[in-house]
């Protein structure tokens, strides 16, 4: 009888000693302790594994961003307990973490299939899916979130992006301006907006975006910038200078399609000279580039430096013809010359002496290719 109650006092001991140590090592993640709670759950882990000690491990090397070792802590637990939820989203996030959205997206399924209603979870789930590219099955995941919670702006975003890329545009349209009637300081959705209406070409609501974008953000270069090279590409040259230039003062980058943008936007301004200076700087970045030259040659023909300008549209046209194009011309006509088409390799032979009168070995097939056509002819 005694032994029996020695027994039960020492195991009371045990449960009491285990208790505390468990409180402590609670106590220690709160206070953000990591390095002493890992010390406790390795010395109860020694003496006492269970689930619940490897799981508080896997906490805990994942706020010390130790990843990998998180994930092997979390698979101990589920070891354990292959039905935890908390382990099984832990792993999941994890995996996430380190890029390995396949294994993430084994892990998320599976513990949604315990926990369908976990929003938050699910919405990961979709978030792990545009990671792996998989639009379709991300869009339905945030679209089963919005079903149920439609008022997370965070939320419906994710859910207007994946709209956008399984084509759904309208929906897409609807939603992110949503979110901006919601939370008008949300900088990307400017951004994302503007480009799809520009896949339905509505120049004025693209306009009307930019303006309420520059309204909230008025010193931010990047919205002047995508609003001036918007400007230029619909070919409206007065209102993409005077964004570049606003863009400038703000210090945005000199890059150079954004110098070549200016200064072609210059010209058609009727500002020649400020475009020379910007459309030279253009070459000696780009020196093969055909445009700059281009409109180096427009602006001396409208300056009337036309030795200028004739030097300049010249080296325009050289730059525009790839430099291995007389090459292939050339060397179809031998082919074509080989099944005797003479016509033809007369033909490609000739284009590649256009593209480049210096090959004289060109010039000599092409009179050879000649004299043996008109003596085929001769035969016939």
């Amino acid at each position: 009888m005694r032994k029996l109650i020695f027994i039960a006092i020492g195991l009371i001991f045990l449960v009491n000693t285990s208790v505390l140590a468990q409180q402590e090592i609670e106590m220690l993640i709160m206070n953000r302790d990591y390095p002493g709670a890992l010390y406790l759950i390795e010395k109860e882990i020694s003496t006492n594994p269970s689930a619940e000690l490897y799981y508080k491990k896997g906490v805990v090397l994942n706020s010390l961003q130790n990843y990998g070792e998180a994930i092997l802590a979390f698979q101990n637990a589920i070891q354990t307990d292959s039905v935890n939820t908390a382990v099984m989203a832990e792993l999941a996030e994890n995996y996430a973490i380190l890029g390995n959205y396949q294994d993430a997206a084994y892990w998320f399924e599976k513990t949604l299939r315990l926990q369908s209603e976990n929003l938050s979870l699910l919405a990961k789930n979709g978030r792990n899916y545009i990671s792996l590219k998989d639009f379709k099955k991300a869009y339905n995941c945030f679209s089963d979130v919005y079903a149920k919670d439609s008022t997370n702006i965070y939320w419906n975003k994710q859910l207007a992006f994946c709209a956008f890329r399984v084509g759904k545009r309208k929906q897409a349209v609807e939603l992110y301006s949503n979110v901006l009637e919601v939370n008008p300081r949300d900088y990307s959705t400017y951004l994302n907006l503007v480009k799809l209406f520009e896949k339905g070409k509505e120049d004025s609501l693209i306009i009307q975006t930019f303006q309420k974008g520059i309204e909230q953000f008025p010193a931010d270069a990047e919205l002047q910038g995508e609003f001036a090279k918007f400007y230029f590409e619909t070919k409206k040259y007065e209102p993409a200078r005077l964004n570049y230039e606003i863009y400038f003062s703000l210090k945005g980058d000199s890059i150079y399609p954004v110098m070549l943008n200016y200064g072609i936007s210059l010209y058609f301004t009727s500002a020649e000279e400020q475009a020379v200076t910007i459309l030279e700087n253009c070459v000696i970045q780009q020196p093969n580039d055909p445009y700059p030259l281009f409109y180096l040659g427009l602006c001396h023909k409208k300056l009337r430096n036309f030795e200028l300008s004739e030097g300049y549209m010249k080296a325009a046209i050289e730059a525009a013809t790839p430099s291995y194009l007389p090459d292939f011309y050339h060397y179809l006509g031998q082919i074509l010359g080989l099944q005797r088409k003479f016509p033809e390799s007369i033909a490609a032979l000739q284009k590649a002496n256009e593209l480049d009168p210096t090959n004289i070995e060109a010039l000599f097939e092409i009179a050879t290719t000649y004299e043996e056509y008109n003596s085929n002819k001769t035969l016939a």
